[in-house]
């Protein structure tokens, strides 16, 4: 059935997070459809279209702190354009810029529409092979040594899974501290997701990944399954 644009519409549009081939048949649709496609980099986005043979205009979108925040744009949702948003890959609004824009337009009465795709958190989880309910997502830790701390000491008290991007340049700060208050904790690491050198890599706790990290390149994922019982056998409740 062929896809019917809603005229006044921002649809947040999730990219490719390094495989091309992760693009959606729908989110083309769109792209070739609406009259604008808001993003974080015109730079990045000029050049994901240039490969999808999309010429669409592109508009980068910055934190807006005036008095009345995106109001070009909005006028022109108003009027009945629709529009695009995308963040430089993934999905927008998690972990990436976005949610200012997107809650601004809620208020003012137009329709959201989510458009998903790759995501580094839903990927990770899908290939855990852990039970995901609670999962605990973090988003970036914080740059700052001592309320990255903070932050993880909150997630050791809970029961379930905790995950969490690091920048690669954190990492060495990272490792004593899910040493300290993570010591039995198995530990996935997703390195790379979707792209040509991705890797998954499991350890037992995070004194085996302090022996032996991954590579310190790319983009990480970090899950822990800081389940306080585990579940023996096939623990999804599903009947897949």
């Amino acid at each position: 059935m062929a896809h019917k644009r809603e005229v006044g519409s921002l649809y947040v549009v999730a990219t490719p997070i390094g495989n091309l081939g992760d693009i959606t048949l729908r989110a083309l649709e769109i792209f070739k459809e609406v009259d604008l496609v808001l993003c974080e980099s015109a730079k990045e986005t000029r050049s994901l279209f240039s490969k999808l043979e999309i010429t669409t205009p592109v508009l980068a979108l910055y934190k807006d702190s005036s008095e009345t925040p995106f109001a070009n744009v909005l006028d022109q949702l108003k009027v009945g354009k629709s529009m695009a948003l995308v963040s430089d890959a993934g999905t927008p609004g998690v972990s990436d810029p976005g949610s200012q824009m997107v809650r601004i337009a809620r208020e003012k009465g137009i329709r959201i529409v989510p458009v998903p795709g790759a995501s580094a958190l839903t990927a990770l989880l899908s290939v855990s092979g852990f039970q995901v309910n609670p999962t605990y997502f973090l988003g970036f830790l914080s740059e700052k040594p001592s309320k990255k701390r903070r932050e993880l000491e909150r997630a050791s008290e809970i029961d379930g899974l905790v995950v969490f991007y690091e920048s690669v340049h954190k990492l060495p700060r990272l490792y004593p501290m899910l040493e300290e208050l993570f010591p039995e904790t198995e530990v996935l690491v997703g390195r790379e997701l979707t792209k040509t050198f991705e890797e998954v890599l499991y350890y037992a706790n995070p004194k085996e990944l302090a022996k032996d990290p991954p590579n310190a390149k790319g983009e990480f994922v970090f899950l822990l399954n800081h389940r306080k019982k585990t579940l023996k056998g096939n623990s999804d409740s599903s009947d897949m």
